[in-house]
């Protein structure tokens, strides 16, 4: 009958509370189980700070004997005070021992003796409690019988010693010491037995207690595992026909049956499940004839949206390719003629030329970066640069128009800043450029100021805040924060009045931040807008970049002989570019061989002997690719040829495949003359 009540009462119990009390008395056992290791870790702990105390013991009285007999033989007073400096350690024990027998003992007292006996201040507590604890255990009970056992030794060797010390001060001879002697030898004995008893009793007690707690972690173990199990044994019954009706319709919903209910055996959790089920079954049938028909169109529009993605990507790469083999072209006879020219007129333009040209790249780069910039992959390099070019630079890009709106362009530099800091000085000229466009845009009179201020400055790195202040259409307060957004401008009206794509100022946004930098804003409708932004640059460069020419490298060095006796074959499709690499290795009085193709070029070198290839990647016939195979699969020697790959690609991924096929370096076009000599240097010695 109370079984059977017990029964129904716990078949109306919800399964909430059925858990609760399962996983509390589970709790409880294993709270019981830590407790029990805890005491047992610490039992163990105090029985080897025993051992430990016993070892310093024993060493104390060896220490105290050989001190003895070597003041017996030297006469000297400084061996007989260190004899009984020694004998402190084992009568600090022996007080705290005795202290602890005692019914209530002074755990002071017991402190400073087992202090005196040099243990470790935060065993102390531990031993007490031992002592106190399991006196009456039969192995702590005969090593502590042992260990005083000992003690009287040491009373009598106390003795022997005064004796021996009168012997000594009175000039005694050495039969009478020797006697003494004798008698301290059989003392060492005798306490170094009693010292062994005490050692393997505790050895023995130890290993009691370890079986002990093994056996009691194992008995709570088994307790908890069995009852746990019981408990679920019980709860799964009860559960068991609720759940297996779900698991029945669900397998008949699984094969398709979407008509199937199951039957609801209880008001409790699982009747609440199985009306639930019952109802997601309706909701479900009625819903997949709909998702079959969004699947359809969502397999339709995916396809078409990587199709589009694809097409989107391809067209970027080959847009790169057909800008950045023209660009190389400008920049490369522009930096050619800027060292060949004395003109100052002249230079200046070619330096305008080769800015308007290094910041067109950038932007070329940053549009094929552009799914990249806000997780933050855009590379950056560390380079020495001057910010007073840079800032002059920038303002030269614009003082034509400036001068055509008669708006006045002026920069601040402080004094405090050094001459060359370390830094990515193109990416830098790319936020200002983009700022002072941006003030240039929405400025129609007035001025607008560049100024770089030095915040904070160290041994090695130093902190400068630029300002672009115009005297412009200025911001709203609330449209402030939102200029930064992707394709966003103040209004929809300056869009149509001033132009612009809206993603200027979001990617000066994202250059700063990647570099560990910050920009704000402050303006005033009517009266202009003043941008602020702050970045860390180095004042030493301890690590050359992976992306630019070593800074001891200086092409303006090289004589002009200097390439003499190092023949290089230039494979290369486009002419304007084979021009412009024999322009730039002739100077230096290389030896050049063109190979239009690869299919050319890989005769040429079975032909010929070359120093150095530098490969371009996309040609007719044979691509650089197939060619370098080729060249690293000759059996003879030739196959170890340095090769340079020169391409417009920059696809990801274009770098290791490079390197996977025996490639030795990478440039990417455009590239600068500096970065050509410095690979050839690298990889083919000096003839001359």
């Amino acid at each position: 009958m109370l079984i059977s009540r017990l029964q129904k009462r716990l078949n109306d119990t919800s399964i909430s509370r059925k858990l609760y009390f399962t996983i509390g008395f589970t709790a409880l056992l294993v709270l019981v189980e830590l407790c029990t290791l805890w005491f047992s870790i610490t039992t163990l702990s105090a029985v080897r700070s025993y051992v430990g105390g016993e070892g310093l013991w024993s060493k104390a009285q060896k220490d105290a004997i050989l001190n003895l007999r070597e003041y017996a033989y030297s006469h000297n007073e400084k061996d007989y005070l260190a004899f009984q400096k020694f004998l402190e350690v084992p009568y600090g024990d022996k007080k705290g021992r005795i202290e602890l027998e005692k019914a209530n003992p002074d755990y002071s007292i017991v402190r400073q003796g087992l202090l005196q006996g040099r243990n470790h201040p935060e065993d102390i507590d531990g031993m007490a409690k031992l002592l106190r604890r399991f006196h009456n255990v039969s192995y702590l009970k005969k090593a502590f019988t042992a260990w005083a056992k000992a003690e009287p030794g040491l009373d009598e060797l106390v003795i022997i010693a005064k004796e021996l010390d009168r012997l000594v001060k009175r000039g005694a001879g050495k039969e009478e010491i020797a006697i003494l002697l004798r008698e301290i030898d059989r003392l060492n004995i005798e306490i170094t037995k009693s010292e062994d008893i005490f050692s393997l009793t505790l050895g023995e007690g130890a290993r009691w207690l370890e079986n002990l707690v093994l056996k009691t972690v194992l008995a709570l173990s088994l307790t908890i595992g069995f009852t746990t199990v019981l408990i679920a044994i019980s709860i799964n019954r009860n559960l068991k026909r609720g759940v297996d009706a779900i698991i029945s319709g669900s397998d008949k919903i699984r094969s398709g049956a979407l008509t199937t209910r199951v039957e609801v055996f209880s008001n409790d959790e699982i009747g609440m499940v199985a009306r639930a089920f019952n109802d997601m079954t309706d909701t479900l049938e009625n819903n997949i004839r709909e998702l079959e028909t969004t699947e359809k169109q969502m397999i339709c529009e995916k396809a078409r949206a990587e199709k589009s993605e694809q097409a989107k990507h391809q067209f970027l790469l080959n847009m790169s390719h057909e800008m950045r083999t023209p660009l190389n072209a400008i920049l490369g006879f522009a930096r050619h003629l800027e060292k060949s020219n004395s003109g100052k007129d002249e230079k200046d333009s070619l330096k305008m030329i080769i800015a308007s040209g290094d910041h067109l790249l950038i932007t070329l780069n940053d549009i094929l970066d552009f799914t990249k910039i806000e997780t933050g992959e855009i590379s950056f390099v560390s380079n020495p640069f001057e910010v007073a070019n840079t800032l002059k630079s920038t303002i030269k890009l614009v003082e034509q128009d400036a001068c055509l709106k008669k708006i006045a362009l002026k920069y601040i530099i402080d004094p405090k800043i050094p001459k060359t800091i370390y830094g990515d000085g193109p990416r830098l000229s790319q936020i200002l450029l983009g700022l002072v466009s941006n003030a240039f845009k929405f400025t129609e009179q007035g001025s607008i100021e560049v100024s770089a201020i030095a915040l904070s400055q160290d041994a090695e790195n130093i902190i400068i805040e630029f300002r672009v202040k115009d005297t412009g259409i200025g911001i709203p307060k609330d449209k402030q924060e939102k200029i930064f957004d992707l394709f966003e401008q103040a209004s929809s009206e300056m869009t149509r009045k001033f132009g612009g794509t809206g993603i200027g100022l979001s990617i000066v946004k994202h250059l700063i931040a990647l570099q560990h930098g910050e920009i704000s804003v402050s303006s005033i409708p009517g009266e202009g807008s003043e941008f602020c932004f702050r970045l860390p640059f180095l004042l030493k460069h301890d690590e050359p970049s992976n992306h630019a020419v070593s800074g001891s490298f200086k092409s303006g060095k090289l004589s002009s002989d200097y390439g003499k006796g190092i023949n290089v074959l230039i494979v290369e499709d486009n002419a304007i570019n084979q021009m412009l690499v024999l322009k730039l290795l002739q100077k230096h009085s290389y030896q050049t061989t063109v190979a239009e193709n690869g299919r050319v070029a890989f005769e040429k070198y079975q032909a010929q002997d070359f120093d150095i290839i530098l490969m371009d990647l996309q040609m007719p016939e044979m691509d650089g690719y197939e060619t370098t195979v080729n060249i690293r699969n000759m059996k003879s020697d030739k196959r170890n040829v340095p090769i340079v790959a020169m391409t417009a690609h920059t696809i990801s991924g274009d770098y290791e495949k490079c390197m996977a096929i025996g490639i030795n370096e990478y440039i990417s076009k455009p590239f600068h003359p500096d970065e050509l000599y410095h690979k050839i240097q690298l990889l083919v010695p000096h003839h001359n």
